[in-house]
C-alpha cells in the first residue's frame, strides 16, 4: 500500500512538471471549454493550448471576419437597402424589414452588440452580393491571417456542418481584427441606439460580452466565483448555438500587455468563467515588453535612379517581446538589417529591410522597416548617381554658362562687325583718295600736253 501511494505521489509530481513545462508558467486554468488558446495580441505568442487546432463551430465568433472584410471593403456612412430575403434569418436578429435603409456602421454596431444575424448577412451581401460569394471571401482572407483549418459558409455562423474554424485560427482572425480602430470601438460598445428609418421607430441594442460590463453576474473561473466583468477588458465576441455549445472570443489589456483568449464548445456561462480564467494566468505568468516604437528612425538606404540619393528608414509598427513576468527586458535586443539600396520610383511604407527582435541570442520576431518618404524616379543624370537637386544646380549653371558664352559670342561678333566697317570705310577713303590723285595727275598731264600741243603751234 505504501508502494502504491508513493508510486501515485510520483506520478502526480511528474505530471505537474510536465504542465509546468510544456506551459512554462504556473499551474493552467482548468477550463469546460473542449478547445481554447491564449495568445499574446502583440507577438502572436501561443501563451496556452488546449486542442486548439481541433475543429469546432463557431458561432456567431464568425462575425469577426465579417466585421473586419465589412471595415476594409465598405465606408461607414454608406446607406444599405434591405432585400427581401435577408429579414428571413434566423437566431438573433434586430427584425430588419424589406426596403428598410440602415447605415452600414448601423448594421455593424447591430451585428458586434445584439449579435444580429441579419445585419450580418446585410452586410455580406453589400460587400459581395451573395452570401456564396462573401463565405469565398471570408475563407481567402482568413488564409491570409494564418487561420489553417477554417471553412466559413455564411457570414453569421448560424449553424452548417460545414461552417468550421478552430480557437488557433479564430485567436489569428481577433488579432488582425483588433488593428483596426472602428473594430476596437464595436466591440467595446456596451449600448448602441439605432434611431428611426424609414420603416421602423428607435431601437436599442445591448452587448452580449459580459465581460465589459456585468458586476452582477457571477461565474466560476478556476473554481472560484466572481464577478463576469473583467478589468481592461477590450471585448471581443460572443458565440452560442445548440451545435457550438458556448464560444467566446475575449481580449483585455493592462499596461503594455494585451491578450486574446478564444475559448469553444464550453457552456453559456462556462464560456465567461474560462476566458477569465485564461487571462488571469496570461497576465500572472507573461508580459509584453515593447522593443521598438512604430516610426522609429533606422537610419537612410541608398536609392538608385532616384531624384534623390537616400531615402530615410523607419519602423513600420510597433514591435514587443513576449516574456516570462520575471524576466529583465534587458534581454531584449534589436538588430537592423536594410537593403543594400533600393531602385525608384520608392513609394512610402515600401519595405526596404527588418528589424529583428532578439530575447538574450534567440531571435524572437521581426519588424518591417519601410520607407518613410516617397522618392520618384530622377532625372537622366541619375544614372551616374547625381540626384536631381545637383542635376538642377548643374542645369543652371550650364544655362548661365551658356548665356554669358552667347553674351560674349555676341558682342564679339558685334566688336568684329564695327572693326571690319570701319576697316571698309577706311579703305574706301583711300581708294577715293588714291583715286582723287590719279585723276588729278590725269587732269594736269593732259592739261600739261595740251599745253605743249599749242605752244609748238605757235
Amino acid at each position: 500500500m505504501k508502494k502504491l501511494l508513493i508510486t501515485i505521489l510520483s506520478v502526480l509530481i511528474l505530471v505537474n512538471a510536465a504542465a509546468v513545462v510544456s506551459f512554462g508558467a504556473g499551474t493552467p486554468p482548468d477550463l469546460v471549454a473542449e478547445t481554447a488558446v491564449l495568445i499574446d495580441a502583440s507577438t502572436g505568442q501561443i501563451l496556452y493550448d488546449k486542442n486548439m487546432n481541433d475543429q469546432r463551430y463557431p458561432a456567431s465568433t464568425t462575425k469577426v471576419m465579417t466585421a473586419l472584410l465589412a471595415l476594409e471593403n465598405l465606408d461607414l456612412s454608406k446607406t444599405v437597402t434591405i432585400d427581401a430575403e435577408t429579414p428571413y434569418t434566423e437566431g438573433s436578429r434586430i427584425y430588419l424589414l424589406e426596403g428598410e435603409q440602415v447605415t452600414v456602421e448601423q448594421l455593424l454596431n447591430a451585428m458586434m452588440t445584439e449579435s444580429a444575424n441579419d445585419a450580418a448577412v446585410a452586410l455580406g451581401k453589400e460587400i459581395a452580393g451573395t452570401i456564396p460569394d462573401f463565405a469565398k471571401m471570408m475563407n481567402e482572407k482568413a488564409k491570409k491571417l494564418g487561420a489553417k483549418n477554417t471553412n466559413f459558409v455564411n457570414p453569421n455562423g448560424l449553424h452548417d456542418d460545414a461552417h468550421v474554424t478552430t480557437a488557433y485560427d479564430l485567436a489569428m482572425i481577433a488579432q488582425e481584427a483588433m488593428k483596426n480602430e472602428k473594430f476596437r470601438e464595436l466591440v467595446l460598445t456596451y449600448r448602441y441606439i439605432i434611431p428611426a428609418t424609414n420603416k421602423q421607430d428607435i431601437r436599442y441594442l445591448y452587448n452580449t460580452n459580459r465581460l465589459i460590463y456585468d458586476e452582477r453576474t457571477k461565474v466560476s473561473a478556476n473554481g472560484v466565483l466572481r464577478p463576469a466583468k473583467y478589468e481592461g477588458a477590450t471585448g471581443i465576441k460572443t458565440g452560442y448555438t445548440s451545435h457550438a455549445g458556448g464560444c467566446l472570443i475575449a481580449g483585455a489589456k493592462r499596461g503594455e500587455t494585451e491578450l486574446i483568449s478564444v475559448v469553444m464548445k464550453s457552456t453559456d456561462s462556462g464560456r465567461f468563467g474560462d476566458s477569465i480564467a485564461l487571462l488571469d494566468y496570461g497576465f500572472e505568468n507573461y508580459k509584453s515588453a515593447k522593443a521598438i516604437d512604430a516610426g522609429t528612425d533606422l537610419g537612410q538606404i541608398n536609392v538608385s535612379r532616384g531624384s534623390v540619393r537616400q531615402v530615410g528608414v523607419v519602423a513600420a509598427q510597433d514591435g514587443y517581446v513576449t516574456l516570462p513576468i520575471e524576466a529583465s527586458a534587458e534581454l531584449i535586443k534589436t538588430k537592423v538589417l536594410l537593403d543594400e539600396k533600393v531602385k525608384a520610383p520608392v513609394t512610402k511604407g515600401q519595405k526596404v529591410g527588418v528589424v529583428e527582435i532578439y530575447e538574450g541570442d534567440s531571435l524572437i520576431s521581426k519588424v518591417d522597416a519601410i520607407a518613410a518618404g516617397e522618392i520618384p524616379e530622377g532625372g537622366i543624370l541619375s544614372i551616374v548617381g547625381i540626384p536631381d537637386d545637383t542635376a538642377q544646380k548643374i542645369e543652371i549653371g550650364f544655362a548661365i554658362a551658356l548665356i554669358v558664352f552667347l553674351l560674349l559670342s555676341s558682342s564679339y561678333i558685334l566688336l568684329r562687325r564695327r572693326q571690319m566697317k570701319r576697316r571698309r570705310k577706311r579703305r574706301l577713303e583711300r581708294e577715293l583718295k588714291y583715286q582723287r590723285e590719279q585723276d588729278f595727275r590725269m587732269d594736269f598731264r593732259n592739261h600739261h600736253n595740251d599745253y605743249r600741243n599749242d605752244f609748238k603751234r605757235y
